[in-house]
């Protein structure tokens, strides 16, 4: 075997392998060129379409903008001039009106102020006087109810004494009479 033909043969193998993956390659390369050549081509297209459909929006909306410029700038002195004129009505109704109102506001606010300390001052004492009567109130019940608590007691004790005292009494007149 020649070592030599062998060799040569399989260099030959190798290299037609690499020329064929480089052909594949190439065409590879080549294929994907062409997809971005067509997206390309369809950015261009699209930017193409949105500049003239922009060119044609804003010189419509130029157009519009310019003529309402022109309409309020004739207009603008009498804007000017109401608003000059409600300014000085607010002025006035703020000198003749509002200004009155807050300083009366104001007074009032102090008034109530006053009056709800001395009220607070009042419901303080009532709040006083009520906690004291309770408290006497309960103290003198406490007082009542331990004689009125003795009364009961000594009526009872007394109405069941005299009750003993009947029972023997007629136990008693029972007894003497049946000696007789």
């Amino acid at each position: 075997m020649d070592w030599s033909l062998v060799s040569s043969v399989l260099w030959k193998i190798c290299l037609g392998v690499l020329l064929l993956a480089l052909s594949a390659l190439v065409g590879y390369v080549c294929a994907a060129l062409g997809s971005i050549r067509n997206s390309l081509d369809s950015i261009r297209n699209t930017l193409k379409s949105t500049e003239n459909l922009i060119d044609q929006e804003v010189t419509t909306l130029l157009r519009d903008v310019d003529q309402t410029v022109k309409e309020v700038n004739q207009q603008l002195p009498q804007i000017l001039e109401n608003v000059n004129g409600i300014t000085a009505s607010l002025q006035e109704i703020s000198e003749a009106e509002i200004q009155p109102t807050v300083h009366n506001v104001q007074h009032i606010t102090e008034t109530i102020d006053r009056n709800l300390t001395k009220l607070d001052e009042l419901v303080h004492a009532v709040v006083d006087f009520s906690q004291q009567t309770v408290r006497r109130a309960g103290y003198y019940r406490d007082q009542l109810t331990v004689p009125i608590t003795d009364i009961i007691s000594a009526w009872e004790g007394f109405k069941r004494g005299f009750e003993a005292f009947s029972r023997f009494n007629r136990a008693d007149k029972s007894d003497s009479g049946s000696d007789s």
